[in-house]
């Protein structure tokens, strides 16, 4: 921690990471998308794959109609995948959808209802064609006797379809979690604080849910005697959180130096628990709970509804889909299909395979449980692996600014020192000759000499000197 402190002093306030940049960025409403999806002048596709899902259903756990189904389920998914990539054609596009509705139109609505199924030709076309090839070149001993591969990797699409959900619900959750961040900034916080505020809404949103499933069940109001039969959810639901909290407290407490990273972290995993949370519900209510095979069909239907949704979300959402060019917002409709007939058609051969669709259920549930716990701390991960990749490069730049300025102040130290030293070396040579005043001289000798004392004197008489 301490380290991390060094490295964000001194350093001013930065905009968001580029990640959570990214993942705010994504459109996270949905109501285009489901416009789009549910427009009426597509409902006539939706009805076909509500329709021909349960046909199949039911020929797949009836005598020898698995591979029969499975060739179905097969067919219309590949025959909807390629009438999406074709679909950005206009001409395509305009078979696969119905015009506007006139105000002025005097047709039947029942007439209009069945007419408007012909825009279902193109892709049941190509459906027929997929399947009478693949008949042709995989067929044994009877026309649908096909390859025990066509129903068995049809339904192990289920777990991919089960991880797909638990991906692409954590991309959005992600993304809504990224909006409307605050820049950077040194704060602190108390992360046992905020795990205890999501501990009490985790337990709290768990014990109503257990009341009202039991209520919903069993016809009665019995707070008290609920609790107790469901205790063993009630410990698997904070069992889980307490987990995952410990999983991932190193990355949870580095959060809370940043308040960008704070408000990210305490929203993804308040939505991560949640999820997560209600998964287990969902299998402790199918495996203990008197919940009826029709509620769990029901329920799952609008639960593959909900994946196939959020996948397409994910696959056209900004992070995504710039990599991936063929699926768009023009042909989302007809990739949804694809992915929904998939969909139906693993959970029918899985359901076959075990007899019960509970388990099925149950296992899906399970996967997507994991999977959701698995993003939880991938994306934390992520996020701060970027937050430390920025701090570092932050720190750099700090450094080498520093280091410059000291340069240029030694530059300009030693420019101003210069001529302070030509002057002082200048006084020491003048007060070093001044010093130095008897040395012997170099002199010059011409010959000539100067005026004597002598040439002044008169000489006038002789002096006589006694013995």
């Amino acid at each position: 921690m301490a380290m991390e402190d060094e490295s964000l002093a001194g350093v001013e306030a930065a905009p968001q990471g580029r990640v959570l940049n990214e993942l705010a960025a994504n459109e996270t409403s949905l109501f285009a998308l489901g416009k789009t999806l549910l427009s009426p002048r597509t409902l006539p596709h939706l009805a076909l794959i509500v329709v021909s899902s349960t046909m199949f259903y039911f020929i797949a756990n009836s005598d020898g109609g698995e591979d029969f189904a499975a060739l179905g389920f097969i067919s219309l998914s590949l025959g909807y995948a390629l009438t999406a990539m074709f679909s950005t054609n206009h001409r395509i596009r305009s078979w696969i959808a119905l015009p506007q509705i006139s105000e002025k139109s005097t047709a039947p609505r029942v007439k209009r209802f069945f007419s408007s199924f012909k825009i279902c030709i193109f892709p049941i076309s190509i459906s027929l064609t997929i399947g009478v090839f693949i008949i042709v070149m995989f067929s044994q001993d009877s026309a649908i006797d096909l390859p025990a591969i066509f129903p068995v990797g049809l339904a192990s699409l289920f777990v991919i379809w089960a991880i797909a959900q638990g991906v692409s619900f954590s991309t959005w959750a992600s993304s809504i979690s990224a909006k409307k961040l605050p820049n950077k900034e040194m704060t602190s916080g108390n992360l046992m604080m905020m795990t205890l505020s999501q501990l009490l809404l985790i337990t709290a949103l768990s014990i109503i849910g257990i009341w009202s499933f039991d209520y919903l069940y069993e016809s009665r109001w019995a707070p008290y005697q609920s609790l107790v039969a469901n205790a063993g959810f009630l410990v698997l639901a904070l069992g889980s959180f307490a987990v995952t909290v410990y999983w991932t407290w190193t990355q949870r407490m580095i959060s809370m130096k940043d308040k960008a990273l704070k408000k990210f972290t305490k929203r993804w995993t308040l939505f991560a628990h949640v999820f997560a949370t209600w998964h287990l519900l969902t299998v402790w209510r199918q495996i203990v709970m008197s919940q009826q095979s029709i509620e769990i069909f029901i329920e799952e239907v609008l639960l593959m509804m909900f994946t196939v949704f959020m996948a397409i979300w994910s696959l056209t959402s900004k992070s995504v889909g710039k990599e991936f060019k063929l699926l768009s917002n023009e042909n989302a409709l007809p990739w949804g299909l694809a992915f929904g007939y998939a969909y139906a058609g693993s959970v029918a051969m899985l359901a076959t395979a075990l007899n019960d669709i509970t388990y099925v259920m149950v296992s899906g549930h399970i996967i997507a449980f994991l999977t959701i716990t698995w993003m939880h701390s991938k994306i934390l991960k992520r996020v701060l692996a970027q937050h430390d990749v920025e701090i570092e490069i932050q720190r750099i730049v700090h450094s080498e600014d520093n280091s410059k300025a000291q340069k240029r102040v030694i530059e300009e130290q030693k420019t101003s020192q210069q001529p302070t030293e030509k002057e002082e070396q200048k006084s020491v040579i003048q007060s070093t000759k001044e010093e130095v005043w008897q040395e012997d001289e170099d002199v010059k000798w011409n010959g000539e000499v100067g005026k004597t004392i002598g040439e002044d004197v008169e000489w006038s008489g002789v002096i006589d000197i006694d013995d």
